[in-house]
This record gives C-alpha cells, structure tokens and sequence, in this order.
C-alpha cells in the first residue's frame, strides 16, 4: 500500500496588535508615512538588546507619527556598546527641531560617544570632568560640520550617556541637554537628574558642551534604569501613562524585543514626536 505522506501543516499569521491608545487619543490606525527623502536618511525606527549576568537591556527608537505624516527623517538616535564582561554604554540623543541635518547630528553624537569612551571611562573611574568627554563629542560634530559644509547649528543635538557597571550595580549618568534618565523602583519613578522647571533645556551640542549634568545611581535588585529623549520623558508625566509603563516594566519578567517596540509605541494625545528608550533591568 502506497503510504501517503502528510501534508505540513501552518500556522497562519496573527494579527499584529496596533499600539495600544493610552487615555484619550487618535481613533484611527497608525500610519507608517513614506520613506523621508533626506540627507544622512535612516530607518523610521531601531529596535536592540541583551542579556547580560544580572543585567538585561531593551532599547528602541520610534519615529514620531508627526514626522510619518510629515515625511521628515526621525531625529532621534540611540547606540548600545559593551565595553568588557561588566560594563555597557548606552546613549540616546534627539536632534533640535529647527536643525537641517539634527537627525544626523543624533547619530553622529550616539557614535562619537563610543569613539571617544576613554574620556567618559576616566570620568567614571578617575572623577575627570565630564565636560572634557563631551567637548570631543563636540569636536567631533564640528568635524562632521566642516566636512559637510554646514553649519555647526544645522547638527544640533542633545546626548544622555550611561556607563553601567553589573559588577558595582552601578550606572554613572552624564547629559548635555533635556535627555532623562530615571529609576523604577518598587513601581516609583525617580528622576536621576535635575528635572527643567517648564521647557527644557536648551543645551545642545557642539555648541554647549561644558552645559553638562551628571549623575551615580546605585542599582538594587529589580531597579530598572531608563534613559529617554523627550518623546517618552514627557508623557511619563502624566499619570495615566505612567501607570501603564510602570505596570509593564515592573512585571516578573523583561519583555521581549518585539514587545518592547509595541510597549514603546503606545499612542497618547498630543504626544506625535520621535520617542527613544534604553531600559536596564537589574536581574
């Protein structure tokens, strides 16, 4: 008898969830937009990660629904780096809404980070001067300037950098301009840094880069450090948002990659812009 082989079988695809309306926000679907025709073009957004010993990390970016419509590039940016066994950067930057190339200014910044590590390292290790790390970030900008026939102004960026040490439980904070950096603990916020009284600052670099702020914070098992550009640190003030992103970051375990994009990607009114988030769960 002739056996009949079995047919596979497939799972057919799921709806993707849209991201969730937090309060009272627009009804309709979200649209992605076209792709920006711009100089220095990148993706609408970035997603990335890892787990570490006792530390686990999630980070994305998201190009603003304002920008989609608009067809204008994401301005903000965001890089991870492990710097040995124990210790990880983590940047984010948003580039200046009147800058021509601030969305490449971001990446620049994000990268320039990481190129110029030994001066942020002596800080963290020898107690230098921050202002010293962010001039050769700055330097590095102008360079960018020179070469692109620019202005310096037209790669205006703020930058928020953490070096996060799992063997001390420590992260060492440092920011020129309105990036935030805060603790989840026990279901409570802390800001890290001062918090601007009304707007927010108005650092940026190349231009600002002794205008710096820093920061230590000790982390405790099951802390949570978040770094974000403005897109998110805003609407973390209200409290309808800020229930709901402390109830999904306080869970027993850390989402996934794709579930922190969708976490990341809520929906609230009046609140359109790029939004980027680094979270560091201690484990």
């Amino acid at each position: 008898m002739k056996q009949l082989q079995a047919k596979p079988r497939f799972i057919p695809a799921g709806r993707v969830l849209d991201p969730l309306v937090i309060g009272r926000g627009p009804k309709t679907r979200p649209v992605t937009g076209v792709i920006p025709d711009a100089t220095g073009k990148r993706p609408d957004s970035e997603l990335d990660g890892a787990d570490l010993p006792d530390l686990a990390v999630r980070a994305a970016s998201v190009r603003g629904e304002d920008h989609r419509r608009r067809g204008t590039p994401r301005r903000d940016a965001m890089g991870l780096w492990q710097i040995d066994e124990a210790r990880l950067l983590a940047c984010v930057a948003t580039g200046v809404a009147d800058g021509e190339l601030s969305h490449v200014g971001s990446a620049d910044a994000c990268s320039a980070a990481y190129r110029n590590l030994p001066g942020l390292l002596r800080h963290v290790e020898r107690g230098a001067p921050a202002e010293s790390f962010f001039a050769d970030v700055a330097g590095d900008l102008r360079g960018r300037a020179e070469r692109d026939r620019v202005t310096v102004d037209a790669l205006g960026t703020a930058l928020l950098v953490a070096v996060i040490d799992t063997g001390e439980h420590r992260a060492h904070v440092a920011r020129v301009g309105d990036g935030a950096a805060t603790l989840l603990r026990d279901g409570l916020w802390t800001p890290c840094l001062p918090e601007a009284a009304g707007a927010a600052s108005s650092a940026t670099l190349p231009g600002d880069a002794a205008s710096v702020e820093t920061a230590t914070v000790d982390l405790r098992r099951g802390d949570m450090l978040l770094l974000c550009t403005g897109g998110l640190a805003r609407p973390l003030r209200g409290e309808q948002v800020s229930d709901q992103v402390s109830a999904w970051w306080t869970q027993p375990t850390t989402p996934s990659l794709p579930e922190f994009f969708w976490q990341l990607s809520f929906r609230a009114e009046s609140h359109e812009d790029d939004r980027t988030a680094v979270c560091a769960w201690r484990l």
